[in-house]
């Protein structure tokens, strides 16, 4: 099986098209079958545990995967919290203190709660968090982000906007070391595997901290050209079942 003992992937646009939450029938088989072969499958994704519990279920997903962007590590059949680097409470209210002003919807709490940002204020927040997530204006997202950057000590994952809400974009912000790279070491300390057994897929920005941490990297047919760059391989798209074909091609081989 090319000495592969851990597979991590992205879960939007890699394992399942963006913001669906059923496999495909040739990625349930696919999956069925690796396992199978007592191969680790772990997703990394930038889905609190909340959204991904469902799918991970239907996929029949086992042991430890990240969550959060990289900011926790959760065992997938229970939710149990295996490792977290969140958000302190102080870097929190400064990080929603600059999205607040341009945002509709915002989650800024220890589980998934997603609110209005009318709702919510920097007094409000009592707790440290995973992330700090919102809705924001797409016509604001340049400035947001330009304040951001003046923030030391966090990572900004700009995301993509939505079918169903024209003008805007979703913006997750983490720890600096709450990223796919950290994450992924510390998941190889509760699986005891290393970086040279270990195979990462994704199709994105925050991908890119994965591959940096992976022996093996396959980039999926639609991943942005920066990914395809540092990929060994590139397979088909998400639309093709690419995930399939790349652990059939390297893992199950």
């Amino acid at each position: 099986m090319g000495g592969i003992k851990l597979v991590v992937t992205d879960i939007d646009g890699t394992l399942v098209e963006i913001g669906q939450h059923v496999p495909t029938p040739v990625v349930l088989e696919t999956m069925q079958a690796v396992q199978a072969a007592g191969v680790i499958v772990a997703a990394a994704t930038a889905r609190p545990y909340e959204m991904a519990r469902d799918l991970f279920a239907e996929l029949g997903f086992i042991g430890p995967s990240i969550f959060d962007g990289g900011a926790s590590i959760r065992d997938v059949q229970t939710g149990e919290l295996l490792w977290q680097n969140w958000l302190e409470l102080p870097r929190l209210k400064e990080v929603a203190a600059i999205l607040l002003p341009h945002a509709e919807t915002v989650d800024f709490f220890p589980v998934l709660n997603m609110v209005p940002a009318h709702e919510v204020t920097t007094d409000s927040l009592i707790e440290p968090a995973p992330y700090a997530w919102a809705m924001i204006h797409e016509t604001a997202l340049r400035i947001v982000q330009e304040q951001l950057i003046g923030l030391k000590g966090i990572t900004v994952h700009p995301g993509v906007g939505k079918p169903d809400q024209p003008g805007l974009v979703d913006i997750q912000i983490t720890d600096a070391r709450s990223d796919k790279f950290h994450a992924v070491t510390e998941l190889r300390k509760l699986v005891d595997a290393n970086v040279t057994e270990t195979l990462a897929i994704g199709d994105g920005n925050n991908d890119i901290p994965l591959f940096q941490n992976a022996g093996t990297k396959i980039a999926m047919g639609n991943a942005i050209p920066e990914l395809q760059k540092l990929a060994d391989h590139t397979i088909a798209s998400v639309q093709e079942d690419g995930w399939a074909e790349a652990i059939q091609r390297f893992v199950l081989r």
